[in-house]
């Protein structure tokens, strides 16, 4: 009686303790891969420098899906003309088109370009000057991107991407 009674509890022990160690383990491995900081879009461009060279999420409305790569979109916040550009690596897959619409959190580094100034986007005919200039697409959100007062020289390269709604 006393060794099943004894058996039994050496199962269960094994079986419990199984089962937590996968739980610490799993808990580890979120905290682990998940280095980024949750900004409000709102707080991005109240101080969009202070983020420079970090890892973020963000969440968003995207508003563009770049139709000749695939690999750049835009989104929004509260404010529908600030506009924050996300490209995607060249390892990276592309941006499903089904995203257009949709609330988005993504996560990336946020990395310093040059702003094309809006006098200077003006004068750039279709096709020529704005790709080169920041890899952005020849459209009108593109061009939006370049004449807003904030994030203009900013673009997140993307890293993984949730949708919200």
């Amino acid at each position: 009686m006393i060794k099943k009674l004894l058996s039994i509890s050496i199962i269960v022990l094994l079986i419990s303790s199984c089962g937590n160690t996968g739980k610490k383990e799993a808990a580890a491995k979120v905290e682990g891969t998940d280095s980024s900081n949750k900004v409000e879009f709102a707080t991005l461009i109240e101080n969009p420098g202070s983020y420079v060279g970090k890892t973020i999420s963000v969440e968003g409305k995207v508003v563009h899906v770049c139709t000749h790569s695939g690999k750049k979109l835009f989104i929004t916040g509260e404010n529908p003309d600030v506009r924050l550009y996300v490209q995607a690596g060249e390892e990276m897959p592309k941006f499903p088109m089904e995203l257009l619409g949709s609330e988005i959190v993504v996560e990336g580094t946020i990395t310093q370009v040059a702003a094309i100034p809006s006098a200077e986007m003006a004068e750039m005919r279709e096709g020529e000057g704005v790709a080169k200039a920041v890899g952005a697409d020849t459209c009108e959100t593109a061009k939006a991107l370049s004449s807003q007062p904030v994030l203009a020289d900013l673009m997140m390269i993307y890293n993984k991407h949730e949708v919200v709604k």
